[in-house]
């Protein structure tokens, strides 16, 4: 979930824009405009935004982002890009039908989402429109790999390859080898019960935990936190 509501990101995105056009101050006027509100709206939510540490606010002068709000607007440009390329690329929008459906899509998007879409579309550097998508990573998840004996109850894995001994066993319980599975109970013999994204629930012996080899992704800033 994201920290910031939609007005503040879109003010932050806003400013950041301004900033772009100019080496001084953003006027609240400007700010104001681009937004379409009033100048008073505007002041009011320059000193919220200046009390949570993103901007600085230089009264009578004009306002400039503080590096935390700076990471922010960077963020939202590059989440309102990468799905703009998104459904382009990957879901057929035509280009004029995607800036509205990016508006909505980018205050909804984690940061782990948008980086891991930006990775499946191999990391483009710029959207339909020939913008720069900012190349900055907002979420910094480590890729592990391992086997079923070493996974965790709830976590859900991805199956990278299995031995022909478990494809022959999924054969006989006439299961599809599925591409995701999640880790629900070890029993006391040490077999395992999975599910599949399809809610297929089977026993795999504890004898086949190694040759199940899975990977999955991990936030190594919210576990270190």
């Amino acid at each position: 979930m994201n920290e910031f509501s939609k007005t503040e990101q879109d003010y932050l995105k806003a400013i950041y824009h301004l900033q772009e056009k100019t080496a001084d101050l953003v006027n609240i006027t400007d700010i104001a405009t681009e937004l379409k509100v009033s100048a008073p709206s505007a002041t009011e939510m320059i000193k919220r935004l200046a009390k949570k540490n993103l901007v600085d606010h230089k009264k009578y002068y004009g306002v400039f982002l503080k590096p935390e709000g700076y990471q922010e607007a960077r963020f939202i440009l590059k989440s309102h890009r990468v799905w703009e390329t998104f459904l382009v690329e990957m879901a057929g929008y035509q280009l004029h039908e995607v800036h509205a459906e990016a508006e909505n899509l980018e205050h909804a998007s984690s940061r782990k989402l948008i980086e891991r879409l930006h990775a499946l579309m191999k990391f483009p550097t710029s959207d339909p429109h020939g913008s720069e998508i900012p190349a900055e990573c907002f979420w910094h998840g480590k890729l592990v790999r391992l086997d079923l004996s070493e996974a965790m109850v709830a976590e859900r894995y991805e199956i990278v390859s299995l031995s022909a001994g478990v494809e022959r066993f999924l054969q006989k319980l006439a299961l599809r080898k599925p591409k995701f599975i999640t880790l629900l109970e070890v029993l006391a013999d040490r077999s395992v019960i999975v599910k599949t994204d399809a809610d297929v629930r089977f026993v795999v012996p504890h004898f086949q935990k190694k040759d199940w080899q899975l990977k999955c992704y991990k936030n190594m800033i919210d576990k270190a936190v």
